[in-house]
């Protein structure tokens, strides 16, 4: 309703004076603090600052801690885009916009432009950047705007000025949304992680006392074998030791989540790794007429981290994304990014694995990683939670996006370094 209405009062906005338009601008950003969904208020304010400002585009990044950079939010080609668009805290830019604290026109300031790196100037300059707008929140630079025009049309002042109320309100709404996903985000990692390290503690409790009279089951189920000549009777003891069999799997897998298991790290190139788990699926990707192309674009440099276990949280995704497929033209595509810290070193490397798969239904995606949840036939249900705990182990994380008919895209991020 409120968004009709500015729209319409916008196209009308040459035929009302000033005074009207700050009115109507001014009861929008009022409903900015009702909206508590990030996707949702990037969308509604992107809409409503292309209807007001002679602008092409608009990029809006906000600082993101865990990473130590403003990255972009709400965007489609993400993965593309976070390459190149990006500002860290040391950035000359990020000092400018937090000593000045008000927005930097590009056309009017070639001297500060100047001044700025390399890889600013050049986002500036590829991106046909026109104005730079700062969310500024408790005196610091949260958030940062890029206003894109490709006609090197610079944007007047007053539309800028009237637009200036807007911004500032967005910005705390912005910082709001953000706040409120990341406390979101953290608290289903915690939760993921007392459950994995209960089922921890429960397995390695329980493992010996349930091992010991299944060993003995099965020996004696597999003497009676021996014993048997009717056919019938013959395939229902064959049954019999393959449920015990998947008893002891199953055993298996709540071990992989105890805390007493030790990680060792060692120096891995990922590349390599990633090359031997296409070695390994290929097969059971080629009976299925799944292509698995592997998109490298980053250098080969090492990691810390255990190599078997990665390898098997990477088999786990793989094999999934594979199964997930029933189409004659399945494509499973594993791209590799890297990260780099304030000082310029590679500090993080990310892995995803992208399906044209069935997809994930979207209420089973928040219960994915928990054990023993399973939308197979056949399985335990713990893969997934498997390779979370892998990945935890590793201080990285894991997160998995899809939409039902379309595909998976699982991303992983692994930091180069181990703290001591």
């Amino acid at each position: 309703m409120i968004f009709s209405r500015f729209l319409n009062s916008i196209k009308r906005k040459n035929r009302r004076s000033e005074t009207w338009i700050k009115e109507t601008l001014s009861e929008f950003y009022k409903s900015l603090s009702i909206i508590t969904d990030i996707d949702q208020l990037n969308s509604n304010f992107k809409a409503k600052v292309k209807a007001t400002l002679s602008v092409d585009d608009i990029n809006i990044l906000l600082y993101n801690e865990d990473l130590n950079r403003y990255i972009l939010t709400a965007e489609k080609n993400e993965k593309e885009l976070n390459d190149t668009i990006y500002f860290l805290p040391s950035d000359k830019l990020v000092f400018w916009l937090n000593v000045n604290k008000t927005f930097l026109q590009v056309q009017e300031h070639p001297d500060i432009i100047s001044f700025l790196s390399e890889r600013e100037q050049n986002l500036i300059k590829n991106y046909y950047i026109r104005l730079i707008y700062p969310f500024v929140v408790m005196n610091k630079v949260r958030g940062i705007v890029l206003l894109k025009n490709q006609k090197a049309e610079k944007i007047p002042k007053k539309e800028i000025e009237l637009m200036n109320s807007l911004f500032d309100h967005a910005g705390i709404a912005f910082e709001n949304a953000f706040l409120s996903k990341q406390q979101r985000d953290r608290t289903k990692k915690m939760y993921r992680s007392d459950r994995l390290a209960t089922l921890g503690q429960l397995a390695a409790g329980a493992a010996h006392e349930i091992r010991n009279p299944l060993t003995i089951i099965r020996s004696t189920i597999q003497y009676l074998k021996n014993k048997i000549t009717d056919k019938q009777d013959m395939e229902m003891v064959g049954d019999l030791i393959k449920e015990v069999d998947r008893i002891n799997d199953i055993i298996q897998g709540m071990l992989s989540f105890s805390k007493t298991q030790q990680v060792k790290f060692k120096k891995t190139n990922i590349l390599e790794l990633i090359g031997q788990i296409i070695k390994l699926s290929n097969t059971t990707a080629k009976k299925k007429g799944v292509r698995i192309i592997f998109n490298n674009h980053t250098e080969p440099e090492i990691i810390e981290a255990d190599e078997n276990l990665l390898m098997q949280a990477f088999l786990n995704i793989l094999i999934n994304a594979i199964q997930s497929i029933n189409k004659d033209e399945g494509v499973i595509n594993i791209d590799t990014r890297s990260s780099k810290s304030d000082l310029g070193s590679v500090n993080e490397r990310f892995v995803e694995f992208t399906d044209n798969g069935c997809g994930i239904e979207k209420d089973h995606l928040e219960r994915i990683f928990d054990p023993f949840f399973t939308t197979k036939n056949e399985g335990t249900g713990l893969g997934l939670s498997i390779t979370y705990g892998i990945i935890n182990k590793h201080n990285g994380d894991i997160e998995i996006k899809s939409e039902k008919n379309k595909g998976t895209t699982v991303k992983i991020r692994l930091p180069v370094k181990q703290k001591k």
